[in-house]
């Protein structure tokens, strides 16, 4: 009588043609692996809904492979496999047009069609709006202090320097903000940081704000479907600016500013789908019209002295030169805001290099030997230079 301690039966060998079936199977599961990496220029297989790169795939010749090599695998495979791109864009439409919310952390639905970009970590309004994630008094004081010391360096070797911020598009279009964004009570951080900075009777800081609240009640001066200003928030921008440097190099110097021409604007043609609109994944439900449109400048350099001279050989660094420009010499420090400027800015200049960083380099101030130095940041990178401070290097 069997008993529980009994074992099983042993079963009966698999058929014959069983591994057959297996190897098949297994063969088929990789050839639809390597179809779906393979169809990826078919499906136009891109990262533009997070604004990144593709996950790079490693190199093969690895042996033995690093702990992370197939997770690095995984990463590359999954940011190519085939109608990745159309799974993601069905699922933000859903989110946006049926439950009307952001699928993507760092992107604010406002009222009217407006758009918000809430930084890379998704925190700026709670930083610099709703004032819930505080910056401290000693966030605002590293900023002065490594301005100051920004600007002591640059005056040893006899060179001017000028600071502006660009406000974020919360700071001049509050009113589209969402019902429920509630603002701080009191001074925000770019109103702190801006008395800290006049306090300075040294610093040549230029506020943005008035000149462009002042300009908004004529005409819209940021995009609502980008997290930049448009061109005709550049161009007021670009006068205060110049209106300050010129003062600091002198009008012997700089006898006039350089005049902007606004690009003609065709209704119906002219139309713009920004940056948060791509992120969010539906580009084809905020789109507007592109009332300066910046693709007009940029495509007609006939118009202009300035030309890019270094041909993109280096990453993070743009350089210009004007024949016709007054003999002078600059450095932008710039992030994205800068964009629309640049055609504008490098027009006064016989040689301009813009830098995107947040560090002052002494070694390029001492190789370029600027008249000026042009130093220009978002509001939502605010404490973002006091990070890299510039090191007391003597005067040469």
């Amino acid at each position: 009588m069997p008993t529980s301690l009994d074992l099983p039966a042993v079963p009966p060998p698999a058929p014959a043609g069983h591994p057959r079936r297996d190897r098949a199977l297994v063969a088929a599961c990789a050839l639809v692996l390597l179809l779906a990496v393979g169809f990826d220029p078919l499906f136009g297989v891109q990262a533009h809904f997070e604004n990144r790169t593709l996950a790079a795939w490693p190199a093969w010749q690895e042996w033995p492979p690093q702990r992370d090599w197939f997770a690095r695998v995984d990463a590359a495979f999954a940011d190519r496999f085939a109608g990745r791109n159309a799974l993601i864009a069905f699922q933000h439409a859903v989110v946006v047009l049926g439950l009307h919310s952001s699928p993507v952390q760092n992107v604010l639905l406002g009222r009217d069609d407006w758009l918000y970009f809430l930084g890379e970590d998704g925190r700026s309004l709670d930083r610099f709006v709703r004032g819930t994630l505080p910056i401290g008094a000693a966030e605002i004081d590293a900023l002065a202090r490594e301005l100051e010391r920004r600007r002591r360096f640059l005056a040893a070797r006899g060179i001017a320097y000028v600071v502006t911020i660009a406000p974020d598009k919360s700071t001049l279009y509050p009113e589209h903000l969402p019902a429920w964004v509630r603002p701080v009570a009191g001074p925000t951080p770019l109103d702190r940081a801006t008395e800290a900075l006049k306090r300075n009777p040294a610093l040549r800081f230029v506020d943005l704000r008035a000149p462009l609240r002042a300009a908004k009640a004529s005409e819209q001066v940021y995009y609502r479907t980008d997290s930049h200003w448009n061109y005709l928030g550049a161009t007021v921008a670009y006068g205060a600016l110049m209106r300050e440097v010129r003062n600091a190099l002198g009008a012997e110097r700089l006898p006039q500013i350089a005049p902007v021409e606004r690009p003609p604007f065709v209704r119906g043609v002219d139309r713009y789908r920004g940056d948060l609109s791509r992120m969010l994944g539906v580009p084809f439900r905020y789109v507007e019209d592109d009332l300066a449109p910046l693709a007009k400048v940029l495509g007609d350099p006939s118009r202009r002295c300035a030309r890019r001279i270094d041909e993109g050989r280096d990453l993070g660094f743009e350089f210009y030169a004007c024949a016709r420009a007054p003999p002078l010499r600059a450095v932008v420090l710039r992030d994205s805001m800068a964009i629309p400027l640049i055609p504008m800015l490098s027009e006064n200049f016989r040689r301009v290099v813009y830098v995107s960083s947040r560090r002052l380099d002494p070694g390029l101030v001492d190789r370029e030997r600027p008249d000026i130095v042009i130093d220009e940041f978002v509001e939502r990178s605010l404490t973002a230079s006091a990070a890299f401070p510039t090191p007391e290097v003597p005067a040469p």
